[in-house]
């Protein structure tokens, strides 16, 4: 039985599994260099993305275009950088769709810009 011919590969290419124990070392080192990436992996921080998802299904950045998209990602408005009470404050959180999030709201960061947002109000539960 023929079998299909074998693709072509440059003598310098890398190789795939180079690559992929080159990007397990890169995210080793970014998890040492920045710790608070595993509070993504927490409860806390899952119980808040799903509240805001619920609360604002569709990108803010988007409504404020004048299209409608449903929003994939919660991201802070103000970076937290590492400060735990930023990064768990809701009212600190807005929906994004991936778009907005990984080109615009990055290309914002860069440059030090702040987002304008009306965040909504702490709610005070002590009487």
């Amino acid at each position: 039985m023929p079998t299909a011919p074998k693709t072509f590969k440059a003598p310098w290419a890398p190789r795939q599994a180079v690559s992929a124990d080159r990007n397990k070392d890169h995210d080793k080192d970014r998890r040492k260099r920045h710790p608070w990436r595993n509070w993504y992996k927490l409860v806390a921080w899952k119980r808040i993305r799903a509240r805001r998802l619920a609360a604002d299904p569709l990108c803010v950045m988007c409504l404020a275009d004048g299209v409608t998209k449903a929003a994939e990602i919660v991201d802070h408005v103000v970076p937290h950088k590492g400060d735990r009470e930023l990064f768990y404050s809701y009212a600190n959180t807005q929906s994004l769709c991936a778009t907005h999030h990984n080109r615009d709201k990055q290309r914002m960061e860069a440059r030090g810009e702040v987002q304008s947002r009306t965040f909504e109000p702490e709610i005070d539960v002590s009487f």
